[in-house]
């Protein structure tokens, strides 16, 4: 109990203020990494992790500058930001940045940014997968922002990570209007996915959370739900501290 509650509070504070919601066009997110503003790439980074993206030319102008500044990469503001570059390259889920991300991580580059490198083949395998479902038009509501369908069709996804980071993100950035709302409540009425795991359990914990830290008393009722009877103790015992907390 004690290791998923720590799971669940480092998780939030991985979120950093620089995730709260900024939204960027194409030609935005061009202008910000042909430029040199690291804060504001940085920025732009946090904000492409669960947007979507469906310009691959974004990710080639971020190509371009690791190799541009890469040379160049020796001291501590460099190394940084180089790094944050490689971590957005890795959100692409484009499997042709593959061959580039290894010989990073094989190079002779800073540790830091080799380190960053290995990561972000990661990051290339989950994206690869996750962008399938970012990208879903299928049930797009034209009459909501862009962000709320992405984060909708990500909770309609059949990963539980990519649920408990979207909830995360949702809590962190304090999305809480009705459509998506209505978004975390089906996911727990059923919670189809659930089931004995720390990742289920850690998921389906967010997901109640988003609800109650909203305050909304239309969605008490699917709380104290799964506070009465969610098969998971650990489950129940999260949203009862949900319901003493927000309500």
């Amino acid at each position: 109990m004690k290791l998923l509650l720590n799971s669940l509070v480092i998780g939030c504070c991985l979120l950093s203020p620089m995730t709260l919601a900024n939204s960027y066009t194409s030609a935005e997110y061009q202008q910000i990494f042909s430029g040199n503003d690291t804060y504001k790439q940085k920025q732009a980074i946090e904000s492409m992790i669960l947007v979507g993206l469906e310009d691959p030319s974004i990710y080639n102008t971020i190509k371009s500058k690791i190799e541009t500044e890469l040379p160049s990469a020796t001291d501590k503001y460099l190394i940084d930001n180089v790094s944050w570059l490689i971590k957005g390259l890795g959100y692409s889920g484009d499997p042709q940045y593959n061959g580039f991300l290894v010989s990073l991580s094989q190079g002779e580059a800073h540790l830091k940014i080799r380190k960053y490198a290995k990561a972000a083949i990661e990051d290339l395998k989950k994206f690869q997968k996750w962008n399938v479902f970012l990208q879903d038009k299928s049930h797009y509501d034209q009459t909501q922002p862009r962000l709320q369908n992405t984060y909708a069709a990500a909770l309609r996804s059949d990963d539980l990570a990519l649920i408990r980071l979207t909830a995360r993100r949702i809590i962190t950035e304090r999305i809480f209007d009705d459509y998506m709302l209505s978004q975390l409540a089906i996911q727990l009425q059923p919670m189809r996915l659930i089931d004995d795991s720390r990742l289920a359990i850690d998921a389906y914990a967010y997901v109640a959370k988003g609800l109650a830290i909203s305050g909304s008393a239309q969605y008490k009722p699917v709380v104290a739900d799964i506070a009465a009877n969610a098969k998971q103790k650990t489950l129940r015992r999260y949203a009862n501290s949900y319901l003493k907390k927000y309500y």
